[in-house]
């Protein structure tokens, strides 16, 4: 959402500009003026969509239309800025600038040739959006009171990383021996003979019956309870498979 900013900054200073440009614009409200809302808006309505609502409503009250227009452009523009009933500002300067679509720029050909359009495309995606949490007062009133949290964005849940293992491994986790309840008074013991599997298998990778084999015999040794005595003799007897010379490791993994 901060990659938002540019959007946000802009349209709220274009706004705030629109607003104290239109206050400081002594022609914006002289009916004596070319340049008069009530001029412009009688010119807008000509092919407009809200013909009637611009001739009938706006036209015979223009200053005060003026005058709310300019003073809403600067709130909106001040509120987007800061971050102040952001969403709320976002809805009042997208419903402006498509009620300017319908008039000033209606008559615009192709429709893309008039600002009007973009700016309210550009508003829906702020409002959508919201305002990032800790730019924001709105983030401070949420902090404050939890009730407004439809002011702010909501936090984007990331799924959990995953990460890339072999298929030696995995097979590997997943048969991974459990140890039984009377073994359990040997843990350290149990850690050592599943150690010692764990090493045979390195030799087996690519041999899956073979390593079938071995879970089957590691289950059977764990099963039976490990006992300080056999211990000795089970890690003596995997020690003499693991130290066998390579042409013997070669010629029992081709028999096997």
């Amino acid at each position: 959402m901060t990659l938002l900013w540019p959007l946000r900054l802009f349209m709220a200073v274009t706004f705030l500009y629109a607003g104290l440009q239109h206050l400081t614009d002594p022609a914006y409200l002289d009916p004596s003026k070319s340049g008069y809302i009530g001029h412009l808006v009688s010119q807008y309505a000509v092919g407009s969509p809200i013909h009637d609502f611009l001739l009938s409503v706006v036209e015979p009250n223009a200053i005060v239309f003026g005058y709310a227009v300019a003073i809403g452009e600067s709130l909106i523009g001040i509120a987007v800025l800061f971050g102040f009933i952001y969403r709320i500002a976002a809805l009042a300067g997208l419903l402006l600038n498509f009620t300017f679509f319908l008039s000033a720029t209606w008559n615009a050909f192709p429709f893309y040739f008039g600002s009007d359009i973009v700016f309210t495309m550009c508003w829906l995606t702020l409002l959508l959006v919201g305002p990032q949490t800790r730019q924001s007062v709105d983030g401070v009133l949420v902090r404050h009171y939890p009730r407004l949290s439809w002011l702010v964005a909501q936090p984007i849940q990331l799924a959990p990383q995953t990460s890339i293992v072999s298929p030696a491994q995995t097979q590997m986790s997943q048969t991974q021996v459990t140890v039984p309840e009377r073994a359990k008074l040997y843990p350290g013991q149990v850690r050592e003979v599943n150690k010692a599997f764990d090493r045979i298998k390195q030799q087996f990778v690519l041999h899956r019956e073979t390593q079938t084999i071995l879970e089957f015999a590691r289950a059977l040794v764990i099963s039976l309870g490990v006992d300080r005595n056999d211990t000795p003799h089970i890690l003596s007897g995997l020690q003499n498979i693991i130290n066998r010379r390579p042409a013997d490791g070669a010629s029992t993994r081709q028999g096997l």
